[in-house]
């Protein structure tokens, strides 16, 4: 019995479609990508102190920012964006960070930086700023796939973009015993929260009457709150007009 469900385990881990990379695959990348970079005496022995060849962190949430920290080190315009995402820092105000702009960063260290970028903004509720990060991001591309796929479906979550949300906690619970507890759980309460959501209802009615709050809270006000508005009062009518119509037929 004990062979039969290490063999379903084991056939469970070749079906999912991302994994981990260990903390030598990532001194592995962060290397390779130094080799494209100039860096000066002083830089080296920073970077080398943060990639000994002996205890490397194990966490992949450790290993990003490690790996972030290097960039950081090596390209001026990332210094600014991983101090400002190590911060306390809860301006409504979003700096525009240069490195996103930079033509010769490379996909590896934008990928990265963004991921790392996202995880501060949806820590500061900013769901659509943090989704316009990663959405387009895949788990491959990154050092903390599971991070990128639990941002993104926590994103997806409080947009009430139901799909979306389901098909990437779906991903993400494919490596379940992997991944940390945390994101386990609460993908389990994001699916439950969303499964029997339905459109119309009054449930999506309130939601979308907190997503519009959270926004005028983090002075969001604008084009997407007067549709969401708009969208709730055609909702709230659409209601009405059928339950007057229930109550005509009665």
């Amino acid at each position: 019995l004990y062979a039969l469900q290490v063999q379903a385990d084991n056939d469970l881990e070749k079906r999912a479609s991302w994994a981990n990379p260990t903390a030598q695959d990532v001194k592995s990348q962060v290397e390779l990508w130094l080799q494209d970079q100039t860096v000066d005496e002083l830089t080296q022995l920073k970077i080398t102190a943060l990639w000994p060849a002996d205890g490397l962190p194990s966490e992949p949430a450790q290993l990003l920012n490690q790996a972030t920290a290097t960039i950081a080190l090596v390209v001026p315009s990332a210094h600014e964006l991983v101090i400002h995402c190590d911060s306390d820092n809860h301006s409504l105000i979003l700096p525009e960070f240069k490195v996103f702009e930079e033509e010769g960063l490379s996909p590896w260290a934008r990928s990265n930086l963004q991921l790392l970028y996202a995880r501060w903004l949806v820590q500061q509720r900013l769901y659509d700023e943090a989704l316009e990060q990663v959405k387009d991001l895949k788990p491959a591309e990154v050092i903390d796939p599971a991070a990128l796929l639990f941002y993104q479906s926590a994103c997806y979550h409080r947009l009430l973009k139901k799909d979306q949300c389901l098909a990437l906690i779906s991903k993400l619970m494919e490596n379940k015993d992997t991944i940390p507890a945390r994101y386990q759980t609460l993908a389990r309460l994001m699916e439950a929260d969303l499964k029997p959501l339905k459109t119309d209802s009054l449930d999506e009615i309130a939601r979308l009457m907190g997503d519009i709050q959270r926004r005028l809270d983090l002075a969001r006000a604008g084009k997407r709150v007067r549709t969401e508005e708009d969208d709730v009062i055609a909702k709230l009518d659409k209601m009405i007009e059928e339950l007057e119509q229930q109550q005509q037929q009665q």
